[in-house]
């Protein structure tokens, strides 16, 4: 534990970022309007950066925004956002008008030509950047997610017609940049270039692979039908392409489904990926797993992983991104002492942690509002009486602001156990709580154990269980 502590304060790089400059004016709106322009560069440092402006009496703006790397910003003015590409030391001007942002805009500029096809290429092909339209299905235990009107192509196309029209949207895009290129010489750069056709030839590949991966028992999938891959490198130095990043993901899990590995799926990923992936882009790839599967019950298996990466990255940009994971769960990793708290339950008892002192708790974090709460809470409570007779205490925390949805949701669903607000929210952030359901289990002795490996309401229950027969 102490080295990673010491690796945690060695990893403080200062990472320079070159700054593009974007400016133009909104008509028919008012001045003082706000425009934002974000920068998402999380695959990168696990942060998204927002660059503010008002429009001036003249209705125009300008803004310096900082680019760790060239690639998609989003520039957001009234709730709506515009994707547009950034290149460092790059310029951007664009002139609009409030009654059709985002759907019209003109670009000129070092950066013009850039976004003139950007914004061809996206209306041809339809990408949608909000994440609540995407499907989510998983390979191993990799979570991908693929566009609603994708996965209605995949459900209802043989794999010969899937491939034919994702071919098809790649030949497309090519010829969409072949006729700009022909009509604008020398235009776009070629660091625009690059990003561009990653962009679409990732596109193609990651969709052919998680419909290959995904619908192969459907299907009836053969290996042939993976030919693709040798048509799409995988290292890339484009890693600000999100294409090429979830293909990579989704590839990688993959090579592990493959292996057949019962055990170690993610430290099975992190050696493995040096047999596909070399400098920058298997840094990003071991950030990105370490990042996404750092968590106090896989900590056994991805601590040495951990370290193993602050030690030997040699891309120090990346360092940042996981560096605060292991501060970020120590306070419930197994065996550290849970908060304490004294608050008033449902029914206006007082009620603290150590009154449970010798039993085990099952701490769980919900909200009216939150449906999936809900499920897990209707499901779980089949097993409150069988625990309570075992000595483990069912305690139940809302995060609701509104003090009178929270009761009616508890009586009108009967949820049985304890029952307590986290008013102003204090208790939820003791606890690190950032999304929900979310829950702990804390032990005898007033410290956290470990969480099951697989966090259904089953494997819940024998957990506490086993844990509540233990003296």
């Amino acid at each position: 534990m102490k080295k990673a502590l010491l690796l945690f304060c060695l990893s403080g790089w200062i990472i320079s970022a070159k700054a593009a400059f974007v400016s133009g004016t909104i008509k028919n709106t008012e001045p003082g309007s706000k425009v934002v322009i974000h920068v998402p560069h999380y695959f990168l440092d696990g942060k998204t950066s927002a660059f503010p402006a008002q429009l001036d009496d003249q209705l125009r703006f300008s803004i310096e925004v900082k680019m760790m790397e060239s690639g998609l910003a989003f520039l957001e003015f009234n709730d709506d956002r515009l994707p547009i590409f950034l290149g460092k030391d790059d310029s951007l001007i664009l002139k609009t008008d409030a009654f059709q942002f985002p759907v019209v805009a003109a670009f000129s500029g070092k950066n013009g030509a850039n976004n003139r096809l950007y914004q061809d290429f996206l209306k041809q092909n339809q990408l949608d950047f909000n994440e609540f339209n995407n499907i989510r299905f998983k390979i191993g235990q990799t979570w991908i997610t693929v566009e609603d009107a994708v996965n209605g192509l995949m459900e209802s196309l043989t794999p010969e017609l899937f491939k034919s029209a994702m071919d098809a949207q790649k030949d497309a895009a090519l010829a969409l940049i072949d006729e700009f290129n022909l009509k604008n010489p020398d235009a776009i750069t070629p660091e625009f270039s690059e990003w561009l056709h990653a962009e679409m030839v990732y596109t193609w590949a990651y969709h052919l692979l998680i419909y290959g991966q995904v619908y192969a028992y459907k299907y009836d999938i053969q290996p042939g039908y993976f030919d693709f891959l040798f048509d799409a490198p995988i290292t890339s130095s484009v890693i600000s392409s999100s294409w090429y990043r979830q293909f990579v993901v989704a590839f990688m899990a993959r090579q592990q489904v493959k292996t057949g590995a019962g055990d170690g799926y993610w430290s099975g990923q992190y050696y493995l990926a040096e047999q596909f992936l070399s400098g920058k882009s298997l840094a990003f790839f071991r950030s990105e797993m370490i990042s996404t599967a750092f968590s106090p019950e896989r900590l056994a298996e991805i601590l040495p992983l951990y370290n193993h990466f602050l030690q030997k990255n040699p891309f120090a940009v990346f360092d940042e991104k996981i560096a605060g994971l292991y501060q970020k769960y120590a306070h419930e990793f197994p065996g550290t002492a849970a908060p304490a708290f004294e608050v008033f339950d449902i029914e206006g008892h007082t009620l603290n942690l150590r009154q449970f002192n010798g039993k085990i708790v099952y701490l769980n974090f919900w909200a009216s509002w939150c449906g999936a709460c809900l499920r897990k809470m209707d499901f779980f409570d089949e097993f409150e009486p069988e625990l309570r007779e075992k000595g483990v205490i069912v305690l139940n925390v809302s995060i609701d602001d509104n003090r009178g949805n929270w009761e009616t949701a508890v009586f009108e669903h009967g949820f049985r156990g304890y029952h307590i607000l986290s008013e102003g929210k204090k208790l939820a952030a003791a606890y690190g709580v950032e999304a929900i359901p979310q829950y702990f289990i804390i032990g005898k002795t007033g410290l956290f154990e470990a969480k099951p490996f697989n966090s259904q309401p089953k494997d819940i229950r024998q957990k506490l269980l086993d844990l509540s027969a233990n003296r």
